[in-house]
């Protein structure tokens, strides 16, 4: 049964305008020092930009999926995209995010993301 859905979409020179006025400071307060290596790799044709940004929309839809937004103490940081062996993604919950995730009863995550030009788009579904 699903129990909630999240969507973003977000153009990547947003990103980089934060990262550009914010530098390290952004990319250690919304990113996992994983998610930045993961970025980083050559691997990925669309680019580093592309990438931060599709992990910050998958970050944004998962927080809509648990219908708090960046409030109620979730952090950017509780939420890691991450990467199956054959390159598929998905989600580790920590810390307030996990513990709402265990309230609605979440079994599930589903992840999926995009991009286009100038635009990334992220869905999030929870599973129970």
């Amino acid at each position: 049964m699903i129990i909630s859905y999240g969507i973003d979409i977000m153009q990547p020179s947003r990103i980089q305008a934060a990262i550009c006025a914010h530098g390290e400071g952004f990319l250690s307060r919304i990113y996992t020092t994983m998610e930045v290596e993961s970025a980083r790799r050559k691997r990925y044709q669309s680019g580093v930009m592309e990438v931060l940004t599709a992990y910050w929309s998958v970050k944004e839809a998962t927080m809509k999926a648990l219908g708090t937004g960046n409030r109620q103490g979730v952090k950017f940081k509780d939420i890691e995209v991450c990467h199956e062996n054959s390159g598929r993604p998905y989600i580790e919950l920590y810390g307030i995010a996990k513990e709402i995730a265990d309230k609605l009863g979440v079994k599930n995550i589903f992840v999926s993301m995009s991009h286009l030009d100038d635009m990334v788009v992220a869905g999030v579904i929870f599973e129970g």
